[in-house]
């Protein structure tokens, strides 16, 4: 390749914190993590008064057929049976009766039994059993819960900032670009292309818009030929950073990764390994790695800030 990077503008050098929405923990989504650690260690007991998650056996008494019942179990506070006549059980005790008027008419209520769900609270061993790689005590595994979080949050908010930043720094670079390393780069991914489509019994240059529906984000030929010539400058110099970036932080992509690759699209698109390796040949999968590497370098630097 002729093309090549003379000076990379320094990414540390662009401000993208504006870009970024501040984190704020799900406190509720942590608690009910910390719930569902203790599931295995509930246990029930029978009792007297009923709190909601409880079971409860109730006897229904009313002119309305559907609730004229002997016996009904149900959780407390579910809203799985009748939301109503489950609000009405919490605070009752065994043999106590009430009465609601529904839509349907009066309902009496008569708890004969209740289940009360006693819950431990979270424990260090109960962390433990988890296995999680450096997770031993309920202090990590809510930080443990708290980063992960926070990474699907950046997932979601960080997507325009790292372009930004990674158009600034494009246009912040001097790059020699070859327009036969271009045309290569668009042709690459044209074959791609029309290799996925051939797949599937279709010929790129003659699908109808309702075929690239879906599939393509275009309505013909051309106009993916023009996406891809106007796509194919950016690609190229993300490419041409990512082997730039390589070079200092050991960044290798070679012939064990690209079959850790194809073995991942065969299972993920549920096709043969000979069709993989054909949509995919070796060469655009290294021009895909490195160009994706420069995109992961600007994401790191980016989730410093988050």
């Amino acid at each position: 390749m002729k093309s090549k990077v003379l000076r990379a503008k320094d990414y540390r050098e662009v401000d993208v914190k504006p870009l970024l929405t501040p984190f704020a923990p799900d406190e509720a989504a942590l608690e009910a993590e910390l719930r569902r650690l203790v599931n295995p260690y509930i246990r029930w007991e029978a009792g007297e008064t009923v709190s909601a998650g409880d079971q409860v056996v109730c006897r229904l008494v009313s002119d309305c057929p559907r609730f004229q019942k002997e016996k009904v179990r149900f959780v407390a506070g579910s809203g799985m049976f009748h939301k109503e006549l489950e609000n009405l059980s919490v605070g009752m005790s065994v043999d106590g009766t009430r009465e609601i008027v529904l839509p349907e008419g009066r309902v009496a209520l008569t708890l004969m039994g209740v289940m009360n769900r006693v819950a431990p609270e979270p424990g260090d061993e109960m962390v433990e059993k988890l296995g999680l790689d450096g997770v031993h005590t309920v202090e990590e595994y809510r930080a443990y819960l708290l980063e992960q979080q926070k990474t699907a949050a950046f997932r979601e908010d960080s997507c325009e900032a790292v372009k930004y930043l990674l158009r600034e720094v494009i246009s912040g670079s001097e790059f020699v670009l070859d327009r036969e390393d271009w045309a290569e780069t668009i042709n690459r991914e044209l074959d791609r292309c029309r290799t996925l489509c051939r797949q599937e019994g279709l010929v790129l240059e003659e699908m109808s818009p309702e075929q690239f529906q879906g599939r393509i984000p275009v309505k013909s030929y051309h106009e993916l030929v023009a996406m891809l010539q106007y796509d194919g400058w950016d690609k190229l110099c993300s490419y041409l950073l990512g082997c730039l970036y390589a070079e200092s932080d050991g960044f290798q992509a070679g012939e064990a990764e690209y079959g850790e690759f194809i073995a991942d699209y065969v299972r993920s698109w549920h096709v043969s390994e000979e069709n993989a390796r054909e949509a995919n040949p070796y060469d655009s999968f290294l021009f895909n790695e490195y160009a994706g590497h420069a995109y992961t370098v600007l994401r790191e630097y980016t989730r410093k800030f988050y």
